[in-house]
């Protein structure tokens, strides 16, 4: 306790890690504003469209809700500021994991040495109010954060567990976790190191706090004959029992880390200890170091260089883990899978293209040709050939348009007048002299070189008009891919910025001042 007391609280100078982060948030926004995705090309009603403005929207509202995020912040650094000389625990896990009652043990030892020991609770906005002493109970007691404070140096933070069976409680931890400098992580040993737990603990370490992992209820009932009578009674486990269960938990801790690819050198020994026996013994020299507490206090104090070291960038660290999980976070929740969809969409789209073009061909050849013989009889007593062909553009235009309202309904083509090409050139109508008895002759008019030429073009026309409105919807597609590629390379650049950025505060260094590049891979290729 006197060790405590005796520590020496300084600050790091933080002003250019944060005006950093306020210029990654700026980047961010500009960068985003400057890479929303659009395709005038595609119609509105489309699939790929609805989804391409699904994708601006979720980024529209993200930004917009920024502000709102950055003051639901401020509750928290207000605490901070308020227990600002002073090292805090953040006393986590799943409720009934004997938090309360570990608190109220080291407040009753801090006061039994002639400490002063204040008890608090939060309201919503991070304001302390005094309260009582917390209440212990089977079931989850704790409703919102409360805290002691010990002496001048030492805070604990009870708080509802983070697996509470009321989901707002749960979210009260989250939000004033940054408050603390360490954590102290109780696991019941009935079930010691659950896998939630220990996935909570990692999230911790993610922001490089020290943790200790401390085994709690290490007791359990055994018989004994008293005065002729078999009665159970409360005993402190067997130390080769706490021992196993403390490699036991150590080791699974260790394994979890590793497969998240966080630092398990972060994680220190667990220990066992048991308040219920501390009390029961009266809570004597004896009594608390067979219950595990003069293991604990050894743990602590062990513990409070590293969280100094974490004390003197907590006000960084509270804007890094807003903008990283809370910000940039939710746009990669969002935006991942949507561009991932939307890359998906285009991915199938491009691959229908020379099928629905080669439909549309085929739509657009057996309705324009089969006209070919009866225009021919119309004109040909005025041999007007220029006349079949105006007739032939006529019904070549209405006929693509009809097969590309079927075949290529998603996209908003240029306008195209189809046939305009055509025209008789050098062949017309032929006139033809026929022998009717062998002495009289007959001229009449025959059109097969101009039918046969007038369907060459129209074949041509026909692949030539297809082929062109094939490449605007390629183009089109090409387009929004570049887009998307372009908002996936912004995300991955700021996530990269951002890391760099918590790398130079937690070695105390300046990051590079060069930008970081696009990774070059296609939208959602990447991952956090």
């Amino acid at each position: 306790m006197a060790g405590v007391e005796a520590v020496a609280l300084g600050s790091d100078d933080l002003r250019p890690a944060l005006a950093r982060l306020d210029g990654w948030l700026a980047s961010l926004g500009a960068s985003l504003a400057g890479a929303r995705l659009s395709a005038s090309s595609l119609r509105e009603d489309s699939e790929t469209s609805r989804h391409m403005a699904a994708v601006n929207a979720a980024v529209d509202a993200c930004v917009s809700d920024w502000p709102r995020q950055r003051e639901a912040l401020r509750p928290a650094e207000a605490l901070a500021r308020c227990l600002d000389q002073t090292i805090v625990l953040l006393v986590f896990g799943k409720f009934n994991a004997g938090k309360s009652s570990l608190c109220n043990l080291m407040a009753d030892r801090f006061a039994a040495h002639g400490a002063e020991v204040d008890y608090f609770q939060l309201d919503a906005d991070g304001r302390l109010e005094p309260c009582d002493r917390f209440t212990e109970g089977a079931t989850e007691t704790t409703s919102r954060i409360q805290g002691v404070r010990l002496g001048k140096r030492l805070v604990l933070l009870d708080t509802p567990g983070l697996h509470s069976a009321t989901g707002e409680h749960a979210a009260l931890t989250r939000r004033f976790a940054d408050c603390a400098d360490a954590v102290l992580w109780l696991t019941s040993s009935s079930t010691p190191g659950q896998v939630q737990e220990l996935d909570e603990l990692a999230g911790e370490l993610r922001r490089a706090k020290p943790l200790l992992p401390v085994i709690t209820r290490s007791d359990r009932y055994e018989e004994d004959e008293i005065d002729g009578a078999l009665v159970k009674l409360m005993r402190n486990k067997p130390m080769a029992d706490r021992c196993g269960q403390e490699a036991d938990v150590a080791e699974r801790a260790r394994d979890k880390l590793a497969a998240l690819g966080l630092d398990v050198a972060q994680l220190r020994p667990p220990l066992s200890i048991s308040v219920h026996m501390a009390r029961a013994e009266g809570e004597s020299p004896a009594a608390m170091a067979a219950a595990g507490v003069d293991r604990l206090y050894s743990a602590l104090r062990a513990l409070v260089s590293p969280a100094q070291a974490y004390r003197r960038r907590k006000p960084a660290e509270v804007r890094l883990r807003h903008l990283d999980e809370t910000l940039l976070g939710g746009l990669l929740a969002l935006l991942w899978p949507a561009l991932d969809r939307l890359n998906g969409l285009l991915d199938d789209a491009a691959g229908q293209l020379d099928r629905r073009g080669a439909q549309m061909q085929e739509d657009l050849w057996r309705a324009v040709v089969p006209l070919l013989p009866d225009l021919l009889d119309a004109d040909a007593l005025a041999r007007d050939a220029d006349a079949v062909c105006r007739e032939l553009s006529q019904a070549l235009d209405s006929a693509f348009r009809m097969a590309a309202d079927v075949h290529l309904s998603a996209y908003r083509l240029a306008p195209h007048a189809p046939g305009r090409a055509i025209s008789p050139g050098d062949t017309g109508f032929e006139d033809v002299v026929v022998a009717m008895d062998g002495r009289r002759q007959s001229t009449c008019v025959d059109a097969t070189r101009l039918h046969a030429a007038l369907e060459r073009q129209i074949r041509d026309e026909v692949l030539q008009s297809v082929d062109a409105a094939l490449a605007q919807c390629a183009a089109s597609i090409h387009d929004l891919k570049d887009g998307a590629a372009r908002l996936a390379a912004v995300l991955e650049t700021h996530l990269h910025a951002l890391n760099g950025i918590r790398a130079a505060l937690r070695a105390g260094g300046q990051e590079s001042e060069q930008p970081a590049r696009p990774a070059g891979t296609r939208a959602g290729g990447m991952r956090p």
